[in-house]
């Protein structure tokens, strides 16, 4: 099994040198712009090529780990005729295999293959891929062998349907990217209150890490603290009194959820009060 890779950005660099690590065979990368196939090539110890079809003719995996945007134009352009027999997957949390429209026809096998996991840099984000959840979606021919080509490196993984493919990911959203905006929204309320931009980052590093830590091993529901938590309407009311308008939105949008958590946590209080002073209840 070679695996070969169009597309020589972060995602490619990430889980070429993943495989590579772990003894799984690469053959190289294509890439639009041929410095970038090479610089990636050099990375992960394998070839770059100037043809795709010469990758493609060398690799029994093809993964395309382009933008999402890009997946649909990049699959099109191939000769499918050449596919015949091999496994093609792309690396999209929201697109599904149904982008491969023709796999039938050619006789080739078409996934999605997604890591849970932020891949925010090209050359060193492989060290930890290990922890990633590993979700896959497509034929059902091959997919056994790919959740167990991933379960041997040591990665949790899971069939997923194409229908959930859009929803699925937006958990991961949730769960990553929109935490950067809150935390982007905490140094920036900070900022305003005197702190340089380095100290409003450090004052909140250690209750970022030890929260984060509590969540992954606890669960949301029993690492939730504050005053929605134990009930204080009266410290929300001075936050939202405090806040602008594009702070307030956030606040009360996020607090919401966070109500959902602590009703469930403590079954026996009353947050009726506090459900009015969001927004959620009759005045």
């Amino acid at each position: 099994m070679r695996i070969g890779f169009i597309g020589a950005g972060k995602v490619g660099c990430t889980l070429g040198k993943y495989f590579r690590e772990n003894g799984i065979p690469v053959s190289g990368y294509y890439n639009r712009t041929s410095e970038h196939a090479k610089e990636a090539a050099e990375f992960t110890d394998t070839l770059y090529y100037e043809d795709v079809n010469d990758l493609i003719n060398e690799s029994d995996m093809i993964f395309i780990t382009v933008s999402d945007n890009s997946i649909p134009m990049v699959y099109g352009s191939l000769d499918k005729k050449i596919l015949a027999g091999k496994i093609i997957a792309h690396s999209s949390g929201a697109l599904s295999s149904s982008v491969f429209t023709d796999s039938g026809t050619y006789g080739f096998y078409g996934y999605s293959i997604h890591p849970i996991y932020a891949v925010n840099d090209r050359f060193t984000a492989y060290k930890n891929v290990q922890n990633a959840f590993i979700t896959i979606e497509g034929n059902e021919d091959k997919i056994d062998f790919l959740l167990n080509l991933f379960r041997s490196l040591g990665n949790k993984t899971a069939k997923i349907s194409s229908e959930n493919k859009v929803r699925y990911h937006s958990a991961a959203v949730f769960a990553s990217n929109l935490v950067c905006g809150l935390f982007g929204k905490a140094e920036d309320i900070l900022v305003s209150c005197g702190f340089s931009q380095d100290d409003a980052k450090d004052a909140l590093k250690g209750l970022f890490l030890d929260n984060a830590s509590g969540i992954a091993d606890k669960g949301p529901m029993l690492q939730l603290t504050g005053p929605i938590e134990r009930n204080d309407t009266g410290t929300v009311r001075k936050h939202l009194d405090v806040l602008s308008e594009d702070e307030k939105e956030v606040y009360i949008a996020a607090s919401k959820a966070v109500l959902k958590l602590a009703k469930r946590k403590h079954s026996d209080r009353d947050y009726n009060e506090m459900e009015t002073l969001l927004g959620g209840g009759k005045e």
